[in-house]
């Protein structure tokens, strides 16, 4: 049978042997970097023509449960989510692996170390260790392929939760993936020692130096023993797969196959360097003490991914405890020689020219600039960069922590404006149940929801409001007013964030009904007097992403370079990435090639002129 192969990343690779082993239920919620899996698999169903289930969920633990349900009742499911989305699936997945199910259940955790677009770089592998789930952990897009379909077969052959952890290389690596029919792909997970390491003939003898690693890692450590020129002296053996053992003093065994098993291995080295991200799991499954080279005892940096530098560092310390001569290398340097040459303006991570959450917190900052501004997790966490942003912790802590600044202030009998923010997205995602207990027990503080119609953060999936399902059915909508409404808030209102000047004043309006109105509110039980509840302002534009050919320039002229006399204001308190300043001129200059012709800047500069050069705006 001859075998076609397509070059793909490793989430679609992922999705691929998902489609392939006979996944039926697929859910998830999107986050960086595992966004793309549910994409792939609703790719390759429409290529295959099978009938598979998919959806984007609400959050990860509706995700987690509407596949737990689907293997409880005997089909093949998945779901897929970040790290740290697995924390708010947790409760789901500790209780269910208690459980036997008759189909098969994988759940997908993909790893950011470093972290690359996380809060945290915790390790799925230490959470399923503990806890005595079995975990494969692949080291390309194209493992990750076999091991997703392996996956699938195990857990539907043993009857038990398993889960697939990748990092964000492997998620967004690219390599050519053989492609099968739908329950022909042959796998074989290649476990153990390296065939090119000495050890691979099981020979007996004792090496000075020994690694063990496992994901990313190994396939990096492959490539600095080969360009140092050592892979002939120090043996590799490569974990995929962490397994529960029942009775055994360790919660997992680390599998080999066809090469020698892992203690074997450790036996045969005096020292044995442990290379993972991007906590020590294996390192302390081996349990080896001073021979174990690795985190903790500092041979291994405690945190940050493991780049190759790092890792070449990292061998290159390890050879010398283990006195094995280093040999030359001259690494090819034309690459960064090269781009000495070339002149790149640093460019930090900034909202989007004409993004309309920019003008939001312009105007939170302008209204109220010595308020407290609780924040949260998404594309507006850049609001930090306009003073707007003081927190970020969490999904829907921006809701959360706002209310606990409130009780706060309040008991100490003065309350500062609180101005909350939160993506829409995030707001079905986490915001219903604090903000109805803000609600219930009467919260003073302002929630600017920024509604751009979409998560646009992690790749413009659909959002409850959308109405648009993840293969692009198109459903009900649930619009966020009227949850709102529904929750008994007095005070809401819907504008348009490109009208700065109005968002100022409606923001000031907001802050007035908290201060001074008292709105009775009625249920169907008993009425509820003397009621301040938050109040909400909707600032709802449409993601410039997801408008592309449909935006229409709000301004025709721009003389803002004409009209500029230096002030520096629009770059410190707006930031658009199409206006730099120019030292020379001393006036601002405007990018053609990014500006969308907005007109905010224009807005912000008359504004900027009123306020006289102030600190703070």
């Amino acid at each position: 049978m001859k075998v076609l192969a397509e070059v793909m990343m490793g989430n679609y690779a992922i999705a691929r042997g998902l489609v392939e082993a006979g996944i039926q239920v697929a859910a998830a919620y999107p986050g960086t970097p595992s966004s793309e899996i549910l994409p792939g698999i609703i790719e390759f169903k429409r290529r295959e023509k099978c009938a598979i289930h998919t959806e984007w969920s609400v959050n990860e633990r509706c995700a987690m449960e509407v596949a737990y349900g689907a293997a409880i009742a005997g089909k093949k499911a998945a779901c897929m989510m970040k790290q740290v989305g697995l924390n708010v699936a947790f409760p789901a997945l500790l209780r269910g692996m208690h459980k036997t199910i008759k189909g098969a259940l994988v759940v997908v955790s993909c790893d950011d170390p470093g972290p690359q677009s996380s809060q945290t770089e915790q390790d799925t592998r230490l959470l399923a260790t503990l806890f005595y789930i079995p975990v494969f952990d692949p080291a390309s897009p194209e493992e990750a392929a076999d091991i997703a379909y392996c996956a699938l077969k195990y857990s539907f052959e043993h009857k038990t939760p398993v889960i697939l952890r990748s990092t964000h290389r492997v998620s967004h690596a690219r390599q050519a993936v053989p492609l099968y029919p739908p329950g022909t792909r042959k796998v074989t997970l290649h476990e153990g020692i390296n065939h090119q390491s000495p050890l691979a003939n099981r020979q007996s003898r004792i090496m000075a130096l020994g690694i063990v690693a496992s994901g990313m890692t190994y396939s990096i450590a492959m490539d600095v023993l080969q360009d140092i020129g050592i892979s002939d002296i120090v043996p590799i053996y490569k974990v995929v797969q962490f397994s529960p053992i029942t009775g055994h003093q360790s919660p997992v065994t680390l599998r080999g196959s066809s090469t020698p098993g892992l203690q074997a291995f450790l036996d045969s080295v005096d020292n044995v360097l442990v290379l993972e991200e991007t906590d020590a799991v294996i390192e302390a499954l081996i349990d080896r003490g001073k021979k174990a080279l690795g985190r903790r005892n500092g041979y291994v940096p405690k945190e940050g991914e493991l780049t190759y530098d790092v890792v070449k560092g990292v061998i290159e310390r390890a050879m010398e405890k283990a006195g094995i001569e280093k040999k030359s290398f001259v690494p090819d340097s034309r690459i960064e020689e090269a781009m000495k040459t070339v002149a790149v303006k640093p460019r930090p991570p900034k909202l989007c020219a004409g993004c309309s959450h920019r003008s939001s917190f312009y105007a939170m900052r302008y209204a109220f600039p010595d308020a407290i501004f609780p924040g949260d997790i998404g594309c507006y966490t850049l609001g930090t960069l306009q003073g707007a942003v003081d927190t970020c912790i969490d999904m829907g802590s921006g809701v959360t922590l706002a209310s606990g600044f409130y009780n706060t202030f309040h008991q100490d009998g003065k309350v500062p404006p609180i101005l909350a923010s939160v993506g829409d997205s995030t707001f079905f995602h986490a915001c219903l149940p604090p903000l109805y207990d803000a609600v219930t027990t009467n919260k003073k503080f302002i929630l600017v929801i920024m509604d751009n119609g979409t998560t646009a953060m992690t790749g413009m999936q659909p959002t409850p409001q959308t109405g648009i399902t993840a293969d692009g059915t198109h459903t009900r909508s649930i619009t966020i007013e009227n949850v709102l409404k529904g929750f008994g808030i007095g005070f809401v209102k819907v504008i348009d964030p490109y009208d700065i000047p109005l968002m100022i004043q409606t923001i000031k309006e907001a802050y007035d009904y908290l201060t001074t109105h008292q709105s009775p509110v009625t249920s169907h039980r008993s009425p509820i007097t003397n009621h301040h509840s938050p109040a909400v302002i909707i600032a709802r534009r449409e993601c410039l992403l997801n408008a592309r050919g449909r935006v229409k320039k709000m301004v025709e002229d721009l003389p803002i370079e004409r009209d500029c006399i230096g002030c520096k204001g629009c770059i410190k308190f707006f930031g658009c990435p199409a206006i730099t300043f120019d030292e020379e001129r001393r006036k601002v200059v405007v990018d053609d090639g990014i500006c969308v012709m907005c007109g905010m800047c224009l807005i912000v500069c008359n504004m900027m002129r009123q306020k006289k050069g102030s600190s703070k705006f």
